[in-house]
């Protein structure tokens, strides 16, 4: 059918506006698509380029994971700068391990224990029987038998 501008329903459907805006569907589907797929690679690559300044700062890559500003290397600079200055005012936890101190009496029983184990010198019938309490592989009866001799040898000691 055609209408006052000669035109028909069947040439439009063939050549006309539906094919152009399929068309144009068609186009801007394939341009969102390349449009997300270019912001993750931007991302990534920024993401890259924090973690490269901070590794030039002598900062572990992995902390950049706490940095969410831009790849600027100044608001980097300022940003490690400022978490440094932040933890490095807390006292850092001493690991070093301190000896502990020993009255000479307990001084002289800890070298004879040290020097016991040093000369290979067996153990006495009191570490025996502990050791025997002890032991996770006994069964219930076993244990008992154990305990009671434990408890013989602690009254004669």
């Amino acid at each position: 059918m055609t209408d006052a501008w000669d035109y028909d329903e069947t040439d439009s459907q063939q050549n006309g506006p539906k094919a152009l805006r399929e068309a144009y569907k068609a186009q801007k589907d394939a341009n969102d698509k390349l449009m997300s797929r270019l912001e993750a690679l931007e991302a990534e690559a920024n993401r890259n380029r924090v973690a490269d300044l901070f590794e030039t700062q002598g900062v572990p890559r992995s902390a950049s994971k706490f940095y969410n500003g831009d790849p600027d290397p100044d608001k980097v600079n300022a940003f490690v700068s400022e978490m440094r200055s932040t933890f490095s005012g807390a006292s850092p936890v001493d690991t070093s391990s301190t000896a502990p101190t020993y009255s000479t009496d307990d001084q002289v029983k800890l070298q004879s224990i040290m020097q016991a184990g040093a000369n290979g010198d067996p153990g006495s019938n009191y570490d025996v029987a502990m050791s025997k309490m002890n032991d996770p592989t006994l069964t219930t009866q076993q244990r008992l038998q154990a305990y009671a001799e434990f408890a013989r040898i602690s009254a004669t000691q």
